[in-house]
């Protein structure tokens, strides 16, 4: 759902058409031409009084060819940006789903010590009120359960801003009620540096986009050598020369 990668994939399907339409031969050429009267006295077949042309441009030299290079190369170009986009909205929603899940963690941590600090200052109040205590030791208890409702607001705020941010990537309302996340368990990557540094370099999005733009140059490089040279054209033409027809 998120926005940013649904345009990256139309821009995506986009450059795959531009490939159907740059393998195209160029389109027919149509002319017809009709006279209305004659103001000459001249023989009938002298000049014609109606013409019908169609040319078609026969692409041999194989322009056609390196123009469907260049956008196949731009449409994988296009693809990796999008595959880069998912990748990116992807990363940003699990960092931003962690976040959440160890802020509610916080957050329940954070009452069960406001809960252990609250019964230690009612026993520290309650020796303090016999005799068998002094006042430093009910008032510092009274001091940390502050402190601990203050941590709460900010665990509080960081859990709203995650919230929110969740919504946004998914493209909902941005006060939309996500829910505590389920307990995770984060396993250890099996990877070793080599390893990771050789799938970076293999599945990188930016390296691929670097080749294909590669591939792009060198096929426009191909196609302006082959301009100079024209590509034969057969035209089929209809004359009329008054009342006798000849093609």
């Amino acid at each position: 759902n998120n926005p940013a990668i649904q345009q990256a994939l139309r821009k995506w399907n986009a450059a795959k058409e531009r490939v159907k339409q740059a393998t195209a031969w160029d389109d027919l050429r149509v002319g017809g031409n009709s006279r209305a009267a004659r103001f000459v006295d001249v023989a009938p077949n002298a000049f014609t009084d109606q013409t019908l042309s169609v040319e078609q441009v026969i692409p041999i030299t194989g322009k056609n060819l390196a123009r469907a290079r260049i956008a196949a190369a731009d449409a994988l170009a296009t693809f990796e940006q999008a595959r880069r986009e998912q990748l990116d909205v992807l990363a940003k929603t699990r960092a931003s789903y962690f976040r959440l899940a160890n802020a509610y963690a916080q957050l329940a941590l954070n009452r069960k010590n406001l809960v252990s600090l609250r019964q230690i200052a009612e026993v520290s109040r309650s020796r303090y009120e016999v005799g068998q205590a002094n006042a430093a030791d009910a008032l510092a208890g009274e001091v940390e359960a502050s402190k601990l409702l203050e941590s709460e607001q900010d665990i509080l705020r960081n859990t709203s801003a995650e919230e929110s941010q969740l919504n946004v990537l998914m493209n909902r309302d941005a006060f939309a009620a996500v829910g505590q996340p389920e307990e995770t368990r984060i396993n250890s990557l099996d990877v070793s540096m080599d390893q990771a540094r050789a799938l970076a370099l293999a599945n990188r999005p930016e390296l691929k986009i670097a080749r294909a733009k590669l591939d792009m140059e060198k096929s426009r490089l191909e196609l302006a050598r082959r301009n100079w040279i024209p590509d034969p054209a057969v035209t089929v033409q209809a004359l009329r020369y008054n009342d006798s027809a000849q093609t």
